[in-house]
């Protein structure tokens, strides 16, 4: 079986979009081994809108959290990671409230 390979590098200031939870998008912050340390920017459209209206149920807001997620996820597949871009790394400052 053929592995499909993402055509971006994975680096640290790149932008990347989950394709399982549509909406969501993470910032690598760093790259660790295999892993890539990942701060979620935005939640998916799901998670968001229970957050805006609580009365729907409960969901964590996800926005500011790190993570670590294996390299092999930032690939075009259907539970992977989209690229969006590769110079996203000033939204970090959003994050953390230092501009």
């Amino acid at each position: 079986m053929r592995k499909i390979q993402s055509i971006y590098a994975v680096t640290p200031g790149s932008l990347w979009a989950d394709r399982s939870a549509q909406g969501r998008t993470v910032l690598i912050t760093a790259i660790d081994g295999r892993h890539a340390i990942c701060t979620t920017l935005t939640n998916s459209y799901d998670v968001q809108r229970i957050v805006n209206n609580p009365s729907l149920g409960n969901a964590r807001d996800m926005r500011g959290t790190t993570h670590r997620i294996h390299l092999d996820r930032f690939r075009p597949t259907h539970n992977g990671f989209e690229f969006v871009t590769a110079t996203a790394h000033h939204l970090s400052a959003l994050l953390s409230g230092t501009r």
